[in-house]
């Protein structure tokens, strides 16, 4: 019964999240499918995935399936907004990650237009830690901020084809990749500051980076993450954060805070999430923003776990009257078990139990069906 409440459990998370949500005043937005491709040609890098699905509509226009939720909403906000709170639960269009298969997918999430300040992002933050409970109590939420990396390329001397290319290793944690920077132009030293930051992972309240702490530009965003950190600590909700230099955002878009959820077992982030103020004024909507999603495909594998069986119980019925194979099978249906009845074992079916339907309306258990 374990696999049958974890399926249910999937089943429910939207319901779930949706009352969360709504809790904290967020209101429901619902989007169309389809959007003109200019949209999405022009913000690509803000998109996981640079593959969009386009056709041409029936004016001659090209369109493309939506891709994703946020910019949708950036788009539609009106110039006059000062405080918009929106959750969504839609499906987007994109290629899995490690495949070249496209594939319609639920995007859930929530976006804070006019989120301005330390109260903006406790608020998001703390909800995208609930999401993650809301799914398994073995989650972390790692941080960073996009003007600590900054801070850093720019003490590294890293510009150009360089800073995209220490932004894409910081990504990956890819430390060796960071190292041969110094074969491209960082000096030796830079490229191990850099390498070190990578690796840097752990409790906010101890790993607070001394490895940028003598950068001037750096001190608002360390002051920004301490007091975030502090807040949700003193609010009992902090044992799950971490800090990681290496949860970096385009920095076209993202201009602050950065955030990716992690469950135990999953091998890739399963919610992602940030500041991107940046991506407002590229829509010429100057105001602060914040948000997160999660991603359906990741969640599935977290919530439908591997079963032991495909069914409760089997009965095997034969030759017996359909009325009695009705009633013994709704007998056992009303004892909370999931039945199936097969005239002959189906090959490959994996059963809890195994029942043999007599002609009298009794049963017999057989061992090995």
């Amino acid at each position: 019964m374990q696999q049958q409440d974890m399926l249910s459990r999937a089943e429910r998370l939207p319901l779930m999240l949706r009352t969360l949500y709504e809790q904290y005043g967020y209101q429901r937005y619902s989007m169309g499918k389809f959007e003109p491709y200019d949209l999405y040609r022009e913000n690509k890098d803000f998109l996981s995935s640079e593959t969009v699905i386009t056709f041409t509509d029936a004016s001659g226009r090209l369109m493309a399936l939506k891709p994703d939720v946020t910019m949708s909403i950036v788009k539609n906000t009106r110039p006059e907004t000062r405080s918009q709170k929106l959750y969504y639960s839609e499906n987007v269009f994109r290629m899995k990650p490690g495949s070249r298969e496209y594939s319609e997918i639920r995007q859930i999430g929530l976006e804070y237009i006019g989120g301005r300040g330390a109260y903006a992002e406790a608020e998001v933050v703390r909800l995208a830690l609930e999401s993650l409970r809301s799914i398994s109590e073995q989650h972390v939420l790692c941080l960073n901020h996009m003007g600590l990396i900054s801070a850093a390329l720019a003490a590294c001397g890293a510009a150009g084809e360089l800073r995209e290319a220490a932004l894409a290793a910081l990504r990956q944690k890819n430390v060796p990749a960071l190292r041969a920077l110094a074969e491209r132009g960082l000096s030796p030293a830079a490229a191990e500051r850099l390498a070190a930051l990578a690796m840097l992972s752990g409790r906010p309240q101890d790993e607070l980076p001394a490895l940028v702490r003598d950068l001037p530009e750096a001190a608002q965003p360390l002051d920004e993450l301490s007091q975030l950190v502090g807040t949700l600590e003193r609010c009992g909700c902090g044992e799950q954060l971490r800090l990681d230099l290496s949860t970096v955002g385009h920095m076209d878009y993202y201009n602050g805070l950065i955030f990716r959820g992690y469950l135990q077992g999953v091998p890739r982030a399963v919610l992602s999430g940030g500041r991107y103020d940046n991506l407002m004024l590229r829509f010429g909507k100057p105001l602060p923003a914040l948000g997160f999603a999660l991603y359906p495909d990741e969640l599935s594998r977290a919530l439908h776990m591997p079963r032991d069986y495909d069914v409760d119980v089997l009965v095997l019925f034969g030759d017996a009257a359909p009325e009695l194979v009705l009633r013994a099978c709704d007998t056992l249906r009303q004892q909370g078990f999931s039945v199936r009845a097969e005239q002959e074992p189906p090959p490959g079916l994996r059963a809890r139990r195994c029942l043999r339907l007599l002609v009298d309306g009794g049963w017999e258990e057989i061992a090995d069906a």
